[in-house]
C-alpha cells in the first residue's frame, strides 16, 4: 500500500506543501499558541523528511528551541517547529483535505483560556500525553 499523502497550502497560495505519513490531530492550548493565533491550534504532524514546502515561509521564533512557519506574502500560520522533536507539526487548517485523520485528544489543558470549556469528551492532558502526541517525539516531562 502506498504512502499517504496530504497537501495544503496558506490562505493565498504562496506557500504549498505535501506530507507523506501524516499523524492524527491534536488540539494545543498553551500559551504559545494562544499569542500566535488568538485561541488554540489544531495540528498533525509528519517528519521532516517527509515534509516537502514550496514557497517562502518566515520562521519566526517563538523560543529558544521553538519557531513558528507563516507565508511572507499573506502570514499564514501553517507549520511548528520545535528543535526537541524530529517532527514539524502542520496546522489542520491549511490542509487541503484530512482524509484518514482524526482528533486524538487535548495537550496544555492547564494554559487553556477561562472563556471556553472543552466537551468534545476527547481525552486532555495538562501538559502531554504520556506517549506524547507523536509515534516519533522523545522529551523530558
Amino acid at each position: 500500500m502506498a504512502d499517504t499523502v496530504h497537501t495544503g497550502k496558506c490562505l493565498c497560495g504562496g506557500v504549498t506543501y505535501s506530507a507523506v505519513n501524516l499523524t492524527d490531530i491534536w488540539y494545543c492550548h498553551c500559551k504559545q499558541c494562544q499569542h500566535l493565533t488568538g485561541y488554540y491550534i489544531a495540528a498533525a504532524g509528519a517528519k521532516r523528511e517527509d515534509i516537502t514546502i514550496e514557497g517562502d515561509v518566515n520562521w519566526l521564533p517563538v523560543s529558544d528551541r521553538t519557531k513558528s512557519g507563516h507565508c511572507a506574502a499573506c502570514g499564514s500560520y501553517l507549520f511548528w517547529n520545535a528543535a526537541d522533536f524530529d517532527t514539524i507539526s502542520i496546522l489542520a487548517g491549511s490542509l487541503n483535505g484530512s482524509d484518514g485523520l482524526a482528533v486524538k485528544g487535548h495537550i496544555f489543558v492547564s494554559q487553556k483560556g477561562d472563556y471556553y470549556d472543552i466537551t468534545d469528551g476527547l481525552p486532555q492532558y495538562d501538559t502531554y500525553p504520556p506517549d506524547g502526541t507523536r509515534p516519533t517525539e522523545e522529551f523530558d516531562l
